[in-house]
């Protein structure tokens, strides 16, 4: 790799860590304060920088709920479009790829999507179009997935649109509820939920018939071992 293009990976990064930072210090102030309350000298005091600084990355406070759109709704949408066109992962795969994504972005950085979930009906043109848009291509994009999964025989026979909102709400509900103390709190409610949502769709058989595999290779393994001695 170039110098020049690892120059630009490096710059490239470190805006996307200034943003990220950004974007929890506002939502922080502005659950706290109220949108309309937190003026852009409020976030860039609570940056420690200064209000010219801010200005490399925003134009005015509206543009902070247009970032939000594209860390939060946008993004997650490619994500799940690219998820479910990937031929080397199962629907089962897929279901838990997007629930620990999106735990885990709820638990890390929750204000963000409490400040949007709240402004969705008040977000201004074009990220309000925009924000729909995505929340639709979100539904959809499971929804298939799901269907995926009913129809190859991994996933029970389920509503797969009411079953894709079941998973979205108790993904997203994380947010509002969860308070870790450290990076270990996050990890274990990441795969509680991951194992919650596997198990709401593939169900009971399919766990029964993962245990009665795992017994019969471990009766296999006993075997195996007793077969010198005998």
């Amino acid at each position: 790799m170039s110098a020049k293009r690892t120059n630009g990976a490096r710059s490239t990064r470190r805006r996307e860590l200034i943003l990220s930072e950004l974007l929890d210090t506002a939502t922080e102030l502005f659950a706290a304060k109220g949108y309309e309350a937190t003026s852009l000298q409020d976030i860039a005091d609570a940056m420690d920088v200064s209000r010219s600084a801010l200005y490399h990355y925003l134009g005015t406070k509206d543009d902070l709920l247009a970032m939000l759109v594209e860390q939060v709704s946008r993004s997650l949408a490619e994500v799940l479009e690219e998820l479910r066109t990937r031929p080397d992962l199962s629907p089962v795969d897929k279901v838990r790829n997007l629930t620990e994504l999106l735990v885990r972005q709820r638990a890390e950085h929750p204000s963000q999507f409490r400040i949007l979930d709240r402004s969705e009906t008040v977000l201004p043109e074009p990220a309000g179009t925009e924000h729909l848009e995505a929340k639709r291509r979100i539904v959809r994009e499971l929804v298939n997935i799901i269907d995926e999964g009913v129809k190859i025989g991994q996933f029970r026979p389920v509503d797969s649109r009411t079953a894709a909102f079941s998973l979205l709400g108790m993904c997203n509900w994380v947010a509002w509820w969860f308070r870790p103390q450290d990076a270990s709190d996050i990890d274990a409610v990441v795969a509680t939920i991951t194992r919650l949502a596997q198990d709401m769709l593939c169900g009971p058989q399919e766990e029964a018939e993962v245990g009665s595999i795992g017994l019969l290779n471990e009766i296999r393994d006993r075997l195996d071992r007793l077969e010198p001695r005998l």
